[in-house]
């Protein structure tokens, strides 16, 4: 979809029938008298019986009844029962059409099951913003991770008298998926999420990846505002069911479309990050692919171990981002914007 996805008409009036013509008293029989078939097999395949043995010689100037001819298919008979095979093949679709989105409307649809939102496991949490300062170190900015845009030549944006961040995605995206874990992980060096929901991406946009979801949390921190915006939720029965479940406020609408065009996309895409108008995210910082078939669990246990391939990717993306949010919180807290691949970050984005 997707997320994505009008009846026919027919007349339901019934072909007629060819009319059929009786023979008239002289037709199908030979001069003189006698029967058309000559002795050839009739319309049932067998011959005409003859006079029974012993019963005499027929009556003279009596004449046989001919035989119904065989029926023929004329050409409007042809006509006309091709277009009712054509009429009965339409409603055939359209009986399995509507029957296939009832069925889909209970949440299923070809035996996948539609995601579902729950409040994210503590520990999930709480593995994903206790990654240390060494650990960031450790992975550095790997060759994996795609590093975000950058622009200084914009004003500042400022979100409730603090300098701000705006994230929109989709609960269905699987991109977004990725991108949430390195959200997650960067912002929680600068203050704290309440509320993250868990989920996964939609089954129907091919592998579903477990990720959090931004739609019911909130962000505290003295040093900036993130708004977190899950702008379309799930897939419920099937590609492109989705729906718009938070709307956008007018700053953040036109954020995303300005930034969007500006950076030469052409449209608004999931998933977008501003960081104060001056590092932008337009799509995901890593491919999902390492997600694939793991759990929040595991994804989890997995950030503690720094030679892991996901977390290597998760940890990198977020040393973007947290260099990115460095140069707008004015580099506090000191002990995140002075560490080293924090610091290695911000030197390849240019930023000061």
């Amino acid at each position: 979809m997707g997320a994505g996805s009008a009846g026919t008409r027919h007349s339901g009036k019934q072909p007629r029938r060819a009319a059929v013509r009786l023979p008239t008293s002289g037709a199908g029989t030979r001069p003189g008298g006698a029967a058309a078939h000559g002795g050839r097999p009739g319309p049932t395949g067998r011959r005409p019986p003859g006079p029974k043995p012993g019963s005499g010689p027929a009556r003279a100037g009596a004449r046989r009844v001919p035989a119904r001819p065989p029926g023929r298919f004329t050409a409007s008979t042809v006509v006309l029962g091709s277009v009712a095979l054509v009429v009965v093949v339409v409603i055939v679709l359209i009986v399995v059409n509507v029957t296939s989105s009832k069925s889909g409307a209970t949440g299923a649809s070809g035996g996948i099951t539609a995601p579902t939102e729950r409040a994210a496991t503590p520990s999930v949490v709480a593995a994903a913003a206790d990654i240390s300062v060494s650990e960031m170190d450790t992975v550095g900015l790997p060759a994996s991770v795609t590093a975000p845009d950058t622009d200084a030549s914009q004003p500042p944006l400022v979100i409730g008298g603090k300098p701000g961040a705006i994230y929109i995605g989709g609960e269905f995206c699987p991109y977004c998926a990725a991108e949430r874990w390195a959200i997650v992980v960067a912002f929680s060096k600068f203050g704290s999420f309440s509320g993250l929901g868990e989920t996964t991406s939609s089954p129907w946009e091919g592998t579903p990846y477990a990720t959090f979801s931004f739609l019911h949390s909130t962000y505290t921190s003295s040093l900036l505002t993130f708004d977190g915006v899950e702008y379309q939720g799930n897939d419920t029965h099937g590609l492109g069911t989705r729906t718009v479940v938070q709307p956008l406020t007018s700053v953040q609408s036109a954020v995303w479309a300005t930034y969007s065009t500006r950076l030469g996309s052409g449209s608004e895409g999931f998933p977008f990050l501003d960081i104060g108008n001056r590092v932008l995210a337009m799509g995901p910082s890593y491919s999902p692919s390492d997600m694939t078939g793991l759990t929040q669990e595991q994804i989890a246990s997995g950030l503690e171990d720094p030679a892991d391939p996901l977390t290597r990717e998760i940890v990198g993306a977020a040393n973007y981002l947290s260099a990115g949010i460095c140069s707008i919180t004015g580099m506090r807290p000191s002990a995140v914007c002075t560490d080293s691949a924090v610091t290695a970050a911000r030197r390849t984005l240019g930023l000061h």
